[in-house]
């Protein structure tokens, strides 16, 4: 008798359980959970990734602050030389999980996850002594016999490589784009191929009269935030893809880049 009364309380205790059970929205699989922070790498890129008094700071970097925090995920950022960066994410068990901005290759898709939404487009472009620059401007074929500043370890353009691989022109590589801007001053290189807004924001910077960007541009591609692929790394790009869009579309992007770079170099 009492245990057909307790199979009976079960049963109803069961009937009204089972209306909550059913509405009750599915756990997320643990492949689609997003980690409670994320450390972040890049190479010192002024205006985008710098270091002042140990702080970190940039025109990125202030980007990815706001989209973690509307995904709501702490992140931090760690200073890392571009060739060391590239190793580590390459190597199977590297220590880095995360970086940017890197432009998309069939290589780099193999072992990183790319978004959809670009962090930031990218441009490079000569810069030369003005009074090199005209008349009228300066062209790629001008460049033959002559020595090129490169920054190390950045993809650089293929009629780039492919004059250096001719012997056309050569190239010198330095670790920082203020390190070529110096050296073009100082007649030691004939020309610096650079991030147009970076090598505009660096020499202001170095206060470098005298040098002048080169248009047009000799290539424009995007950049982006990259993770190593995990089984939240798609997750993760899907999540950064919603707050740049988002970012874009209520002014945030603008409102940023315009405080770094000026009006006139919004991202589109």
């Amino acid at each position: 008798m009492l245990a057909d009364r307790l199979r009976s309380i079960a049963r109803i205790a069961l009937c009204f359980a089972l209306p909550a059970l059913a509405s009750a929205a599915p756990a997320p699989a643990a492949s689609d959970a997003l980690p409670a922070s994320l450390v972040c790498h890049d190479d010192l890129f002024a205006p985008y990734f710098m270091q002042n008094d140990g702080r970190i700071e940039g025109l990125n970097v202030d980007v990815l602050r706001e989209a973690a925090s509307r995904i709501g995920i702490a992140i931090a950022f760690r200073a890392t030389p571009w060739r060391r960066l590239e190793s580590e994410l390459a190597k199977p068990g590297g220590t880095v999980d995360c970086a940017f901005a890197m432009s998309r290759t069939a290589r780099r898709e193999q072992y990183l996850e790319f978004g959809k939404v670009a962090l930031q487009p990218t441009e490079y472009a000569l810069f030369v002594r003005q009074a090199e620059a005209t008349p009228p401007t300066v062209r790629l074929e001008d460049m033959a016999g002559k020595v090129i500043g490169v920054r190390a370890g950045f993809r650089l353009p293929d009629e780039i490589v492919a004059g250096a691989a001719s012997g056309r022109w050569s190239l010198a590589e330095v670790p920082t784009d203020a390190v070529n801007f110096q050296k073009l001053a100082l007649h030691r290189v004939d020309a610096v191929l650079a991030d147009s807004y970076v090598g505009l924001y660096t020499l202001r910077q170095l206060k470098l009269p005298g040098i002048v960007r080169v248009a047009p541009p000799l290539t424009r591609f995007d950049t982006y935030l990259v993770f190593r692929k995990s089984g939240h790394s798609a997750a993760l790009a899907a999540a950064f893809d919603r707050a740049f869009t988002r970012m874009r579309q209520d002014g945030t992007f603008a409102r940023l880049t315009s405080s770094y770079l000026g009006p006139d170099a919004l991202t589109p």
